[in-house]
């Protein structure tokens, strides 16, 4: 049973252990605001606690919309008048508010072209990306309105984006509207949200009003509060049920989670975490992969699409159900999100955390619009220097520490798992269906109809493994022989480190099934699932394993050059002008589009502007030195030409 301290505080959390603002008085006259790109609603949240009246929201989302709509009205989160408007902010007419005495604008455009996550799917374009340009509209809305403020919140990265030039060019927009500005990185666990969640703020105001500082953080060693971190425990204590068992996740790495001590992902498994056979190797994954929460401390970020096995996980080994999430993201009990489950989260995990809304709501309203003589929240002091980025330095050293010592009571005085024969032959058949229908006969007489059909000969000695694949059908005229070469393996392999393979193609289909049968030589044995949880993700790995891939023979066409050329780790998962490509590989008549479709064709995942929007129009990603050996990874048989 809660306390009744922690039931007051769960239930309001603007109230118990928050600092709360002084409230309104009956006379004071609320502060007409417009909110832009408004989600659902989270930054609107905390003006309106503070005394901002919002008279209008415009949302693209349709799913967003229904959740303003369901929170406006009487003894709601928003006013009865509040419009919401739901469309392209492009074809807002600001217009319909001019007279209507607004005094503040806020909100924050998508931030995908500036985010680390765009990074990962193949790029920042910033402002070169019609997204990126939205801040263009916000400004002509502020333009029209003339209000006396606007807040504006993006991601943490926007200021170093691109070498900073989107940044300027926004600051610069922004000042020639007559705007001073004032900008900060902020941590949300500083001010009294259970989640560590780095926002970037900026604060533009017309000089008459006088100057804004801002607030010092409400909570942790940043402050003088003398208020903790608001820790996960305290957040959803009486929302747990003390009876509930421990859950078993399942899918591919679902066993693995309930191995996770609490505060740690996917790392534990690493060999850097002195993990003594690892599941994967470093930097293979992205942070939140299976991670799971430490309940003494905030959270880390809440991901807007996670996919089956990103976290915050529960220390119950389960995902957060909705009223946790609403919880750690600072939403109050019973504001309404509409949708299905995985639209809600999205909504909640793309929100400003209304509990920070809310303090720098009240510091405008207190600095700049209502002045007052004594702050509700401080201003940051002389010479003030925020040190969560040093935490966050000091949360990792600690983890690791909780890692070393986990791993060391599980595995006393064991280096190497299961150690396996350093010397081994085997041979053996497979077939496939297309490329995901596998089959493994015994003998060759058990082979079936409509099955391409290979005999492999496996030889390990010491910490190499010598392939060889061949069509069990006569290789037909013109056959492609290739060597692929694999090096870099015994950091995480541990007792290999180098595979080579050689390899009969007869068409260009069978090099992903020789991946397919590379990829099942190397996990043999070992405790990885998959070729990338060994070479690592493309965007963040540590180019510990190399890959060469070589057509033997002397006359080579474009796409064999090509395979050659991306089947190289060293072009593999960074960006390539289309003239250099163009250069390298003698491209000739043959156009970029057409080569990047015939490489997706064969699972290749060569990425361009026609394949993902964020990257630039003259420049090409090859994520992999090998083609996907995933079903789930889907990627288009025909694309348009460019």
């Amino acid at each position: 049973m809660a306390s009744d301290t922690e039931q007051t505080y769960q239930s309001d959390l603007f109230e118990s252990k928050n600092p709360s603002p002084i409230a309104a008085t009956a006379t004071e006259q609320k502060i007409k605001t417009l909110s832009l790109f408004s989600g659902a609603g989270g930054l609107d949240i905390g003006f309106h606690e503070a005394g901002f009246d919002i008279l209008g929201c415009v949302e693209l989302m349709p799913a967003y919309c229904k959740t303003l709509a369901a929170n406006a009205g009487s003894g709601h989160f928003f006013a009865e008048m509040t419009e919401v408007h739901c469309g392209d902010i492009r074809e807002f007419d600001p217009t319909l508010y001019v007279g209507k005495g607004i005094e503040c604008v806020i909100g924050g455009p998508p931030c995908q072209t500036f985010s680390a996550a765009g990074r990962r799917s193949g790029g920042v374009l910033g402002t070169i990306d019609a997204r990126g340009r939205l801040f263009e509209s916000y400004c002509h809305i502020l333009d029209v309105l003339r209000p006396k403020v606007f807040v504006f919140e993006n991601v943490y990265g926007l200021p170093g984006a691109n070498g900073g030039g989107p940044w300027r060019e926004i600051c610069e927009s922004f000042s020639a509207l007559g705007y001073s500005l004032k900008a900060e990185v902020v941590d949300a666990a500083d001010y009294g949200v259970p989640q560590h969640r780095e926002r970037l703020i900026i604060v533009g105001y017309r000089s008459e009003l006088g100057s804004f500082d801002f607030p010092e953080p409400t909570h942790g060693p940043d402050s003088r509060s003398g208020l903790p971190l608001v820790t996960v425990r305290d957040c959803v204590a009486d929302l747990q049920d003390p009876l509930e068992p421990y859950q078993e996740f399942d899918g591919l790495y679902g066993h693995l989670l309930s191995l996770v001590p609490e505060g740690l992902n996917y790392s534990f498994f690493t060999r850097e975490m002195g993990y003594p056979k690892p599941f994967f190797a470093w930097r293979s994954k992205f942070h939140d992969f299976l991670y799971k929460v430490d309940q003494d401390y905030p959270a880390r970020t809440i991901k807007a699409q996670p996919g089956k096995f990103t976290g915050p996980f529960h220390w119950k080994n389960r995902h957060f159900n909705v009223a946790e999430l609403k919880r750690l993201q600072s939403f109050p009990d019973n504001y309404e999100i509409v949708g299905s489950y995985g639209k809600v989260v999205e909504q909640i995990g793309n929100s400003v955390p209304p509990r920070l809304a809310e303090v720098i709501a009240v510091s405008v309203k207190e600095q700049l619009l209502r002045p007052v003589s004594e702050l509700v929240y401080p201003i940051r002091r002389l010479g003030f220097t925020s040190t969560f980025k040093q935490r966050q330095r000091q949360r990792t050293l600690h983890y690791k520490k909780v890692a070393l010592a986990e791993i060391s009571a599980r595995f006393p005085n064991v280096s190497i798992i299961d150690a396996q024969p350093a010397n081994t032959c085997i041979n053996y058949f497979v077939g496939y269906e297309g490329f995901f229908t596998k089959d493994q006969p015994e003998t060759i007489e058990e082979l079936k109809l409509g099955y391409t059909y290979y005999s492999v000969s496996e030889t390990r000695i010491g910490a190499k493994i010598d392939v060889k694949v061949e069509p069990i059908k006569s290789a037909r005229r013109g056959a492609k022989k290739i060597k692929i070469e694999i090096r870099g393996l015994s950091k995480y392999l541990l007792e290999v480190d180098t595979l080579v393979c050689h390899a009969t193609l007869d068409d260009y289909d069978d090099l992903f099934r020789v991946w397919r049968i590379i990829e099942s030589a190397l996990i043999s044995g070992s405790q990885f699932y998959t070729l990338i949880d060994i070479y690592g993700h493309y965007a963040n790995r540590g180019d510990t394993v190399i890959v060469k891939t070589e057509f033997l023979g002397k006359r080579k066409n474009l796409l064999e050059r090509a395979l050659e050329f991306f089947g190289n780790s060293e072009n593999a998962g960074s960006f390539i002008t289309r003239a250099a490509a163009s250069e390298r590989l003698e491209i000739g008549d043959f156009t970029i589009a057409d080569l990047i479709a015939d490489m997706r064709s064969m699972r290749w995942d060569v990425r361009s502007l026609s394949t993902h929007p964020t990257i630039r129009h003259d420049a090409i990603l090859c994520t992999y030195p090998f083609p996907l050996l995933s079903v789930k990874a889907q990627l288009e048989r025909k694309l348009n030409a460019e």
